[in-house]
């Protein structure tokens, strides 16, 4: 139970920054903001195409899908454990021309009981595995701030 409701809120989190935000232009790492906390690739043929794609680039690099929904196009992980970065978890979403994602990193004890968090730029070892994810893909990446503090 206490999964659907992080799941939950993890899907109102991304739906209420991505009607906050806009991403960054393509060129935008350059003047790259420490406080990024979303990877926005340019989709890599039609949505469903591109929401498959990432799936498999996820599955591939060892992670489950925890949910996916093919008429919203967002897919959630389940959490991995990977050495640098403890136990991670990635959403996408198809947002107009592009799929936003993000990495949450944390369970309750890392936290201080609260639900996961985005991973930023200037946490060097979560941001290299998001990273790693965008050239999976391919393409056009850039990246932006959604979460503010």
């Amino acid at each position: 139970m206490k999964k659907l409701l992080y799941l939950g809120l993890l899907f109102l989190s991304i739906q209420v920054a991505q009607a906050q935000t806009t991403p960054a232009p393509a060129g935008a790492q350059a003047g790259a903001n420490r406080e990024d906390d979303t990877m926005v690739l340019a989709l890599s043929g039609t949505p469903a195409e591109s929401w498959q794609r990432l799936a498999q680039v996820l599955v591939q690099r060892g992670y489950s899908i925890a949910h996916s929904d093919n008429s919203l196009f967002t897919l959630t992980t389940n959490g991995l454990y990977k050495r640098r970065t403890g136990t991670v978890t990635v959403a996408g979403t198809v947002v107009n021309e592009t799929i936003q994602v993000r990495l949450y990193w944390g369970g309750s004890s890392e936290t201080g009981g609260g639900s996961p968090l985005p991973a930023r730029r200037k946490q060097e070892d979560r941001w290299a595995e998001l990273v790693s994810i965008g050239q999976a893909f391919g393409g056009p990446i850039s990246y932006m701030t959604s979460v503010l503090d």
